[in-house]
């Protein structure tokens, strides 16, 4: 019965002395890295009074204490999520007025499998989150591309399906267009897109309405123009942008051309060293401020009638009133060399996108 005793205390023994390395360790791993000190403090063992005799820590398990993997570096801060707001009805968005440099950048004609990819490795790196106007034709081929962009974070908006002038095209027409492009979006990603950017820009107030009741499209155009598809040089999309950009823009740009994609890291390293934040176009809808259409209406309102306000003016005490049926020639004479000005007519309210020169937008 000795030996079995002697060896039975011998495991006992050799379990407590791992238990003594192993139980710091666990408990080190929940409160803070862990150390070689707390691998190797030898614990007390329940009901002794005595410290319990361990084995040292081995090289091994020192290195595996000591060496933890380093923490990532934290990401850029990203706009805080405002509630979610519903667009405007029968309205062209390009631009917002918010508080804060924000910017939407927008790219529009993919996906492309050569560019694309690389587009979005430059946004993830500096945590930027765009929107992509994606024509379905090109959707259609490349699926994964679409699933990489909103897994990405970034929104998704459609631009047609093969890049049409909407205005003049049937009704039957626009429903491949825009039906069969929502589709392709849906089936990629779970989400019907709620942005529409009209190719070319052009669109028409009849139009725009029929869009947003039959297929849930709000339009939005841009106000920062590089003409990358027209300028395929780096440098100059980069001034272009740096020129243009003011806060609660939207800078509209083309993830296909490689040229865009070289100029966007220090287009974007710059924009970040000046201030400016970057969000898709549904976080600026909810930071955008109401619109301010009745003041601006009545100060219209009351430039109109200057001319007339002028006429019946009370004269000054000066020039005297003239009397009723007073010939012409009564009135004080205009000093020499002056001619009366002239009243100029208001100028008409721009209608519909900005004028575009043939491209492709």
């Amino acid at each position: 019965m000795k030996p079995l005793l002697i060896v039975t205390g011998f495991v006992a023994a050799a379990a407590l002395g791992a238990g003594v390395a192993v139980t710091p360790f666990l408990i080190a791993a929940d409160d803070g890295p862990a150390t070689t000190q707390s691998i190797s403090q030898p614990a007390a063992p329940a009901g002794s009074g005595q410290a319990a005799q361990s084995k040292p820590a081995t090289a091994g398990q020192k290195t595996a204490a000591a060496v933890q993997p380093a923490a990532a570096p934290a990401p850029a801060p990203e706009p805080a999520a405002p509630a979610p707001v519903a667009p405007r009805k029968n309205y062209t968005y390009k631009s917002f007025d918010v508080d804060g440099a924000y910017i939407a950048m927008t790219f529009d004609d993919g996906p492309s499998p050569e560019t694309t990819p690389r587009l979005l490795k430059t946004l993830h790196e500096r945590n930027i989150k765009a929107t992509f106007f994606v024509l379905g034709n090109m959707a259609a081929k490349h699926p994964e591309l679409l699933k990489m962009i909103a897994d990405e974070g970034h929104e998704i908006g459609s631009h047609s399906w093969s890049h049409p002038q909407l205005t003049r095209i049937s009704q039957a027409a626009l429903d491949k267009e825009l039906g069969n492009t929502s589709e392709v979006i849906l089936q990629a990603t779970g989400k019907r897109p709620i942005y529409l950017r009209p190719p070319y820009g052009t669109m028409k107030p009849s139009l725009r309405t029929l869009i947003e009741e039959k297929y849930g499209l709000t339009i939005v155009n841009w106000s920062v123009d590089p003409n990358d598809w027209k300028n395929r040089n780096s440098q100059a999309v980069h001034d272009a942008i740096l020129a243009q950009v003011k806060p609660g823009a939207i800078v509209l740009s083309h993830d296909i051309y490689p040229t865009t994609v070289d100029a966007m890291p220090r287009i974007l390293d710059e924009l970040i060293a000046k201030g400016y934040k970057f969000a898709t176009l549904s976080q600026m809808v909810a930071m955008d401020k109401p619109l301010k259409a009745p003041m601006v209406a009545s100060v219209h309102a009351g430039q109109k009638p200057k001319p007339a306000a002028q006429a019946n003016a009370k004269p000054t005490a000066s020039a005297g009133a003239p009397k009723p049926g007073a010939q012409a020639g009564t009135k004080p004479a205009a000093p020499s060399g002056t001619k009366p000005a002239a009243a100029s007519a208001p100028k008409p309210a721009a209608t519909g996108a900005p004028a575009r020169s043939a491209g492709v937008y």
